[in-house]
């Protein structure tokens, strides 16, 4: 279970940019060490996850769920610098894992990883154009992305907010208001999945890997997994279970008891009983 601290564990300005811009940026939430250790697990097992009936038929890697193909994967599930931002963010103690996503782009001048699009999948859940915050991502991203057109995450900063999508003018490739993260190796972006969001095109010479990590209420379905094998969950914390789908009554994800959310009491520790304001 997660430690309960006496200093905030998220500050006001994370969750007021968060509001205002749908996204985050966490500088350094991945120490240099993990970092290294990550590309060196991925490189390990790469034969594999190539291998794998889990990849997505696209150029480069694109793979998930990974919180089952290694530890360390599994571990950045509870990720002490990110994990609180997304609970805080998402304003309940009852959500779970959707998704563990790594995407590898490698340099492509001819086209993007992926064009401009919202989450929350089809049809959205949301009031006059507007999708509903019901889920958002964490993304690790594993190699420095500090020059223009190096196939790193592009957000239209506050278009969570806006009724339909951002504005495109005739000709041009991206949205107006569009903007290019520069990010280093182990900053990780925290956005909602109302914010409209693309790869940018891999001009480089090095590929660009990144691990998504979706983050929903219990009330809604996981993206890639229907359930965990009972040796993963064995491995896990209470939160870590509940985040895997783990419950131990018939209507847990519904009408939680503390025994289906043990991330109950935390949240109320730390952020208080007011979860849906």
């Amino acid at each position: 279970m997660l430690a309960v601290k006496e200093e905030p564990l998220v500050r006001a300005e994370d969750v007021e940019q968060f509001q205002e811009q749908g996204y985050l940026v966490v500088e350094n939430a991945l120490s240099k060490e993990k970092v290294d250790y990550l590309l060196e697990v991925i490189d390990e097992i790469r034969e594999n996850l190539e291998r794998s009936n889990h990849r997505k038929d696209v150029y480069g890697l694109d793979i998930r769920p990974m919180v089952d193909k290694h530890d360390a994967f599994l571990e950045l599930m509870e990720w002490p610098t990110t994990f609180p931002l997304a609970v805080r963010f998402l304003q309940h103690f009852n959500v779970q894992l959707t998704t563990s996503h790594l995407i590898i782009v490698p340099p492509n001048p001819q086209k993007r990883n992926i064009g401009w699009h919202p989450d929350g999948g089809q049809p959205p859940i949301g009031l006059y154009g507007r999708r509903a915050l019901a889920s958002l991502k964490v993304g690790f991203f594993l190699t420095d992305l500090l020059e223009p057109n190096m196939g790193a995450l592009m957000v239209v900063p506050g278009s969570h907010r806006m009724d339909g999508p951002p504005v495109h003018l005739e000709g041009e490739r991206d949205p107006v208001g569009a903007v290019e993260l520069k990010l280093r190796a182990g900053d990780a972006v925290i956005f909602g999945q109302g914010t409209w969001h693309a790869g940018a095109p891999n001009y480089s010479h090095q590929a660009r890997v990144v691990l998504y990590y979706g983050y929903s209420y219990r009330i809604l379905r996981p993206t890639d997994y229907d359930s965990m094998p009972a040796e993963l969950l064995a491995k896990c914390s209470a939160v870590g279970r509940q985040l895997l789908g783990a419950k131990s009554t018939h209507l847990g994800y519904f009408i939680p008891t503390p025994e289906d959310a043990p991330l109950k009491q935390w949240y109320i520790d730390h952020f208080g009983e007011t979860w849906v304001r």
